[in-house]
């Protein structure tokens, strides 16, 4: 058995009317399995940036659907938007 993991990726953009957009990207890496310690590091550093989302959303801060829909209709593109990070404050 090689060396290796496979991973998918499945994007759904859930769009007016029900229409739905897939897009499925398959990826096998070659670099040999992670170590122990490199996977606490990795469940750690995961850790940090959910709680950090959570303390975003507490704090009442979110990117627009608009904006989350647009990135996704630009992967895949000669030009990609960056990932909208949260910056509106939720209205109360």
């Amino acid at each position: 058995m090689p060396t290796g993991v496979t991973t998918t990726l499945a994007l759904q953009n859930y769009r007016d009317l029900g229409y739905v957009h897939a897009m499925t990207q398959t990826t096998t890496l070659t670099e040999p399995a992670e170590t122990e310690a490199e996977r606490q590091s990795r469940l750690g550093w995961e850790a940090e940036r959910i709680a950090e989302a959570r303390a975003s959303i507490a704090a009442g801060y979110y990117a627009t659907s608009a904006e989350v829909k647009a990135w996704i209709d630009s992967l895949g593109t000669d030009n990609p938007l960056p990932v909208p990070y949260p910056r509106h404050p939720r209205p109360r």
